[in-house]
């Protein structure tokens, strides 16, 4: 998965049924918490957006290893899903 882009997750995310307001990946904080993908001066960053904190943050020094990453964090919380 390390060749995976923020473009490959635009399609691969909501064909596998997250929810849009789970997860950013141009960065910010978002409406209430989410996971975040963002391109910042020390690398790729993923991080849980909550209340304007980072948590959990990890920075990454390729796209691909921080949108392999971010995919699988999404993947292991159910809470991400779309509700049908």
């Amino acid at each position: 998965m390390d060749d995976l882009t923020r473009v490959d997750l635009e399609i691969v995310l909501p064909r596998e049924g997250f929810a849009p307001d789970s997860y950013r990946l141009y960065g910010g904080f978002g409406a209430g918490e989410c996971y975040v993908l963002d391109h910042g001066p020390a690398g790729w960053e993923v991080y849980y957006s909550e209340r304007g904190t980072k948590g959990g943050l990890r920075v990454f020094r390729t796209e691909g290893e921080a949108c392999g990453y971010f995919l699988d964090l999404l993947r292991r919380d159910p809470t991400t899903r779309q509700r049908r």
